[in-house]
């Protein structure tokens, strides 16, 4: 993948962050492209199917943690 995508991405991440500013929220995502070139993240689609995942994933530890 080229700095092209990296690049997109990091503006979409700084998009997203300063819409979570804007609600009042303090957890931000880290911009830093080696950050999510570690988990294979290139892309805008690559982090949104990432953060999908971690959504499901902590909504099923969530369930098992209730149960």
């Amino acid at each position: 993948m080229g700095p092209h995508y990296m690049n997109e991405l990091v503006k979409y991440i700084n998009k997203l962050n300063e819409k979570t500013r804007a609600r009042g929220a303090v957890g931000f995502l880290t911009n830093d492209p080696e950050h999510w070139a570690g988990y294979n993240v290139y892309t805008i689609k690559q982090l949104l199917d990432y953060l999908e995942r971690e959504f499901q994933h902590n909504i099923k530890k969530d369930e098992r943690q209730n149960y």
